[in-house]
């Protein structure tokens, strides 16, 4: 959740407080009402959507973590069949440059420079065990890339959810700030002749503003979002 909406979600839950504790003032079955509980429900929208955005964030750290992992069993995999083709070299030129990676490659190429490796063992299998590279090297390596290709869809899937709640929460942010600010002219009417209940909603609506943020022409502490 971005600092803006969450300032937001903090005034839109002091608000849903104060219809509470100012309900006596809300006429039943008036607009006032209508508006009043269309935000509480909004608002609680938001707190259901930021944790969904949350867990969200949360998925995506642990599949880095389990990329993290996944990429180091590939690395591992790979390693032996590499000292074992510069082992080979001189006896085979040539060998040396078929089995090539490093450790900081990009996470793609890592992976490409894995499935070339799978492949050459179609030929070298026998020739880089000869000189000491494990058995049934091509299928640890393999395996080692199909597990580590699995984790990229898990990560992106993660990320794509969390950008897809952001979006949601940023519409629902406007539609209760909208809702705010009708009921912000409902409140002045409802509660003319009570100073306390105009003065509470005011601390209730207000939102604290980041310094960049601008003022709103209207001066009630909602200011402007964030430009997308």
């Amino acid at each position: 959740m971005s600092d803006y909406i969450r300032r937001n979600l903090e005034s839109g839950q002091r608000c849903r407080q104060w219809f509470i504790d100012y309900v006596a003032l809300i006429p039943a079955g008036s607009i006032f009402e209508t508006k009043s509980s269309s935000m509480t429900t909004v608002v609680g929208e938001i707190e259901n959507i930021a944790g969904e955005q949350a867990a969200a964030k949360s998925e995506g750290l642990s599949a880095t973590g389990v990329k993290g992992s996944e990429r180091q069993d590939l690395i591992d995999a790979m390693d032996p069949a590499r000292t074992a083709a510069r082992a080979a070299d001189a006896d085979h030129p040539g060998t040396r440059d078929r089995y090539r990676f490093a450790a900081n490659m990009a996470d793609q190429d890592l992976l490409a420079a894995g499935r070339s490796f799978v492949a050459g063992g179609d030929d070298d299998r026998q020739l880089l065990i000869d000189y000491m590279a494990p058995t049934g090297w091509p299928g640890t390596i393999s395996s080692a890339c199909d597990a580590f290709e699995a984790t990229f869809g898990v990560q992106d899937s993660a990320k794509g959810q969390s950008v897809a709640k952001n979006a949601e929460l940023s519409a629902k942010t406007a539609e209760m700030n909208a809702l705010k600010a009708t009921i912000r002219h409902l409140v002045k009417n409802a509660a003319a002749n009570n100073p306390g209940a105009q003065a509470a909603w005011k601390t209730a609506a207000h939102v604290e503003k980041a310094p960049t943020k601008k003022d709103d022409d209207e001066g009630d502490g909602e200011g402007t979002p964030p430009t997308p």
